[in-house]
């Protein structure tokens, strides 16, 4: 099938970002399947939780019947079909500046191309699995002739502005294997909250719009795939409750929930050095996050 030139629905399609190749790095997103129908009252409702309007919408009814939207760090995936098998098992899309360097940069890593890159109106787009099991889409956005960049509908600025982060488990063990890979990934170096408190005792690193959590015992049962972090005392309003910890927003999409202490800092676990630039594919050294307790503040090794 021929990728048409521009959207059925030009007016409807809008791109705060057209062309991805000025990002800093690869904008990692949590995917929500939803019933298209759905799409314009899920889209409000994130606004309103985050305090921030959407920065894209894609209406791509040649594309499977799709229509994308995404909003802080959600990508709102609607479809008036049933979705494959395949959609269902991808758990992030990743935006990236280059598809082609993005995958340059995954050989050695045991990256597995499941789909090797093909144009669609928003650019080109690969599907990948990542040596720790999960399923990506990494997509590179170029802009259609004639597109111009527009912003998203404006929210109310007054809002609670609560973060949504991609959140990813891992066995306690594997946590510093984990850290680098996600930095190899994202093209960034994590940052240490120490001030991030949640449901259980766990080490955390956020890489780029990422919380890795390392759990003591490998978890065994569906884990979140967001996290949604609040300053210390305040709670998201939601129209549906979780399991203890955790808060089931539309989609329905199950996040995590963690305070944020006002004297929270996020430092870099690895801070880059002349020897260790922290630049897309430099080296970064090893640092102390290995030999880091659970729970150990990292400003204090650092000292």
């Amino acid at each position: 099938m021929s990728v048409p030139r521009r959207p059925a629905d030009p007016e409807r399609w809008f791109r705060t970002r057209p062309d991805s190749s000025a990002l800093p790095r690869p904008r990692l997103l949590a995917r929500s399947l939803i019933d298209v129908r759905d799409l314009d009252d899920h889209l409000a409702f994130y606004e309103r939780l985050l305090g921030v309007p959407a920065d894209l919408r894609m209406p791509i009814p040649d594309f499977g019947g799709l229509e994308l939207a995404a909003v802080g760090n959600l990508l709102l995936i609607a479809s008036e079909r049933p979705f494959t098998a395949v959609q269902r098992q991808t758990a992030y899309s990743l935006i990236v500046p280059s598809l082609d360097r993005q995958l340059a940069l995954l050989d050695g890593t045991g990256t597995t191309v499941l789909e090797p890159p093909e144009p669609i109106l928003p650019g080109a787009r690969a599907r990948v699995r990542y040596p720790d099991g999960t399923v990506a889409e990494l997509v590179e956005h170029r802009p259609w002739k004639g597109e111009q960049a527009r912003p998203g509908v404006s929210t109310d600025p007054h809002l609670a502005t609560p973060r949504l982060l991609v959140r990813r488990a891992v066995p306690a063990d594997d946590f510093p294997g984990a850290v680098r890979l996600y930095e190899t990934l994202l093209q960034t170096s994590a940052t240490a909250p120490p001030e991030l408190t949640g449901p259980q005792r766990a080490r955390t690193a956020i890489v780029g719009n990422l919380l890795l959590v390392g759990l003591a015992t490998a978890p065994s049962a569906p884990q979140p795939q967001l996290a949604l972090i609040t300053p210390a005392g305040e709670h998201p309003a939601s129209p549906a409750s979780g399991t203890a910890g955790t808060v089931v927003l539309p989609g329905p999409v199950t996040a995590e929930l963690w305070s944020e202490h006002p004297a929270a800092a996020r430092e870099p676990l690895r801070p880059p050095t002349a020897e260790q630039p922290d630049t897309a594919g430099g080296q970064r050294g090893e640092g102390h996050l290995a030999a880091l307790p659970a729970g150990a503040d990292p400003r204090k090794a650092e000292d």
